[in-house]
């Protein structure tokens, strides 16, 4: 008799269980692909689900770029890679009103698939967000927003969508990133000083989807559209801040005018000495404690922490400091291209401006290179 209950019991909750996820036959699926914006933030654009069905009210969009500004030590975690991202659920109007005041550009496609597969992706997200799962360990280049619907849609249809068919090939991490970060010197100057060898990897067709761009245009070039609709056609406003009209090559101008000076020509060593020996500590501290993966390993560690020789070393040994600092700059440049991390062309001025203070504040007498007269 018990075991008769029991069962009855079972069939219950399973029968309530499958009506809470059971979606209508006229139930819509779609991608959300929100395009950049202004803030660094949404630099490099952004990707959501949609689920839509008229017949039981539901129409959600399912986020996984979401984290929690009241964690404790919120940005320590941030910088060493170890704070958890998760997956939020927003009523589709929200998500669309938050667009406009921000002004992002909203691609909807609506996705062919069937009923099993729009199930198993209800069923999915659904079960994650009321679970442990929920929460994620965010990484950039590997785990975002964007992977993470990667992912969801890969398992919900059993690899028919296969994302390693999308055809993209042949550049690395940094690459894609570069369109995205051009439009700011200051942006792009950091990041590329900031990434080590790892974005400098191929990047495999699926690893392209880290982008939301090319999730998007993945699915555009593909058969699996049912339709396209824009859900909020606007642009943001490009705004700039300060240093938007603080040209590289202002202060190179500015360096090179103080460096001719005899009285101004040891503060501008030591100016540079401080700023780029202290950039060099910041990446190599920052290497070593952060988790991200893009972060360790990085190269520019070569020309910015023997900077720091210049403020240490003592007079005697100074001379052949500037001399041997400027020749490493020059060989770096030279192998521009064979350097086994792709160097920035923001990196040119400051190049620039290093070998020029190092070798007008050298001593040639000093080492003899010419002689004396």
């Amino acid at each position: 008799m018990k075991m008769k209950k029991f069962f009855i019991l079972f069939v219950l909750f399973s029968v309530i269980l499958n009506s809470v996820f059971a979606l209508s036959s006229g139930a819509r699926v779609s991608l959300i692909t929100q395009l950049p914006g202004d803030e660094l933030y949404a630099y490099f654009g952004h990707t959501a689900i949609r689920i839509k069905d008229d017949s039981l009210g539901i129409d959600k969009v399912y986020n996984y770029g979401t984290f929690d500004f009241n964690t404790p030590n919120f940005y320590t975690k941030f910088i060493r890679g170890d704070l958890d991202y998760c997956l939020s659920i927003d009523d589709f109007y929200y998500f669309v009103y938050f667009s406009e005041q921000t002004k992002r550009k909203i691609y909807e496609q609506v996705l062919d698939l069937t009923p099993k597969e729009k199930e198993k992706i209800y069923q999915l997200l659904e079960e994650y967000y009321n679970s442990e799962q929920r929460y994620y360990r965010y990484d950039f280049l590997q785990n975002n927003c964007a992977t993470k619907i990667k992912d969801v849609l890969e398992l919900a249809t059993n690899k028919r969508i296969d994302f390693e068919k999308s055809g993209f090939h042949g550049k690395t991490f940094r690459q894609l990133l570069k369109p995205y970060v051009e439009k700011d010197y200051w942006i792009n100057f950091g990041i590329n000083l900031g990434m080590g060898l790892v974005p400098d990897q191929k990047a495999s067709p699926s690893d392209y989807m880290f982008l939301p761009d090319y999730l998007y245009l993945f699915f555009k070039a593909s058969d699996l559209v049912l339709e396209e609709n824009v859900i909020v056609d606007a642009y943001p406003n490009n705004s700039s801040n300060i240093f938007s009209y603080l040209s590289p090559w202002l202060i190179l101008l500015i360096i090179t005018l103080l460096t001719v000076f005899n009285k101004t020509r040891k503060f501008t060593y030591f100016l540079v000495c401080v700023v780029f020996g202290l950039t060099g500590i910041f990446l190599l501290a920052l290497g070593l404690y952060s988790l991200h993966p893009a972060i360790g390993n990085n190269l520019n560690i070569i020309w910015t922490l023997p900077a720091f020789l210049g403020i240490i070393l003592k007079n005697k040994y100074r001379e052949y400091f500037k001399f041997c600092y400027a020749i490493l700059i020059i060989i770096i440049s030279l192998n521009w291209f064979w350097f086994p991390q792709e160097l920035s062309l923001t990196f040119i001025p400051w190049f620039i401006m290093i070998i020029f203070v190092m070798l007008i504040n050298t001593d040639f007498k000093v080492l003899k290179i010419f002689p004396k007269s």
